[in-house]
């Protein structure tokens, strides 16, 4: 219903602007009529140009996107899987020290209890040291 009533309306707007433009233009000096059409050419041109461009003329846009998405992933990987909560595993020495003690208690060492006898005044200085109040 309202398609009817509008198409005359839009009918005749549209007539008077076309006449209205027919005018200004007629209006124009040959000068600017030249410029406007050689200014209407380039610009139909570089639009035609940029159309068709092959994908790989945007390379540098392509690896800069690949870039962040690679340092991204990077990123991520490192603060998943950092050592945040890790600690450091013990050195091997110390290992291979407390095997040395557990294998001193064969015959030709001699026993384990022995070998703390031999240090019995260290462990008496530590105890007392451990026991005693610090001085004030």
């Amino acid at each position: 219903m309202n398609d009817v009533i509008l198409e005359p309306a839009q009918r005749a707007l549209e007539e008077r602007s076309r006449a209205l433009f027919l005018e200004s233009v007629e209006g124009l000096d040959m000068r600017t009529r030249s410029r406007l059409n050689q200014a209407r050419q380039a610009a139909v041109a570089a639009a035609a140009n940029a159309r068709s461009r092959p994908w790989f003329t945007r390379m540098p846009l392509l690896t800069s996107a690949g870039g962040v998405a690679a340092a991204a992933v990077l990123g991520v990987a490192l603060w998943v899987g950092g050592p945040l909560g890790h600690h450091p595993a013990a050195p091997a020495e110390s290992t291979f020290e407390d095997l040395d003690l557990v294998a001193a208690t064969d015959g030709a060492s001699g026993d384990a209890m022995e070998m703390l006898q031999d240090d019995i005044d260290f462990y008496d200085w530590a105890d007392k040291a451990a026991s005693s109040e610090p001085a004030a």
